[in-house]
């Protein structure tokens, strides 16, 4: 399937409030994660935790490989001036609750600027030290513009340890080929991760 372009995104005004929108969706995403088997499409939940683990890991395979379950997703929007925030619990292979914390920052037309990462990364860090998530913080810088047009944010981003990932890519670790990629039924995950507003 080739990427359409989405009605979700556009509308008549003079914003579009991408940056919004993308806070929002890694949110619902991350918390789909985690729902119950029953009456909910698993290839959605799926690909949600596939989503997670590259979020969190870097690695696709991170959470099947390491992890018996997503117990919990917490999200916080703009807490500190802070793009995105998530506490994200998992029972380990030896059923022990393992609390992660993930800091997001968004960019859909802006770069990096007045160092940025730093500042927020000390406020995350501030908030967990001495809490059972303070040895998993986690930092990750996402995109929607393609990788040739964030060279110096990925410099940043790897001076102050954040992973970094564009749609594209995060799409491309779960959809190896564009046959690969076919709509779900759930139309709020379609709209973001398989039709191309970006």
């Amino acid at each position: 399937m080739q990427p359409q372009s989405s009605f979700f995104m556009m509308d008549n005004s003079v914003s579009d409030n991408k940056e919004s929108i993308i806070d929002y969706m890694l949110s619902w995403t991350m918390r789909m994660s985690c729902v119950p088997e029953d009456g909910f499409n698993s290839d959605v939940r799926d690909y949600c935790r596939k989503i997670l683990s590259i979020m969190v890991f870097g690695d696709i395979e991170n959470i099947d490989k390491y992890y018996k379950s997503i117990q919990s997703v917490k999200t916080w929007r703009q807490w500190k001036r802070i793009d995105l925030c998530a506490e994200i619990e998992f029972i380990d292979q030896e059923n022990k609750l393992s609390k992660h914390a993930l800091l997001i920052e968004n960019k859909a037309y802006s770069s990096l600027h007045n160092d940025q990462l730093n500042r927020y990364k000390k406020i995350f860090e501030e908030e967990y030290k001495g809490t059972p998530f303070e040895n998993n913080l986690h930092y990750l810088y996402f995109t929607i513009k393609d990788r040739e047009k964030i060279v110096s944010d990925g410099l940043l981003c790897d001076e102050a340890n954040f992973r970094h990932f564009t749609m594209d890519e995060i799409m491309a670790y779960i959809w190896k080929t564009s046959e690969e990629l076919m709509l779900t039924g759930n139309d709020i995950f379609d709209e973001f991760w398989i039709k191309n507003w970006g």
